[in-house]
């Protein structure tokens, strides 16, 4: 992105957001990567970080059928979009986010 910071840092806490999913005994485990990837995906996560400010976050999903079935799939996207939510609802007011969690102008 021209004129774009070198590094913007996600304000949703993802090792939270993974916690409470394993937490809830659906079957599914889901874990934090700091790897969004490469060209595609790094270029969504960072335009997406960028154009909301920090609150986005990247989810890699596993390819249908193994390990999980399309049926847990959908409910584990479901479950890790609603703990995302729940933590940008209640935990971060706006001076946390833009002091504390997200590197939005340059160095």
């Amino acid at each position: 992105m021209e004129d774009g910071p070198d590094c913007i840092k996600s304000i949703i806490d993802m090792d939270t957001v993974c916690k409470r999913v394993n937490g809830s005994n659906m079957g599914i485990t889901v874990c934090v990567s700091k790897d969004a990837g490469r060209y595609l995906c790094d270029y969504t996560y960072y335009t997406s970080l960028h154009q909301g400010q920090g609150r986005s976050a990247f989810v890699h999903v596993p390819p249908l059928g193994g390990p999980y079935s399309s049926d847990e799939l959908g409910r584990g996207l479901q479950a890790v979009v609603k703990e995302m939510m729940s933590l940008l609802d209640t935990d971060y007011t706006e001076e946390e986010q833009k002091d504390n969690k997200c590197c939005h102008h340059k160095q």
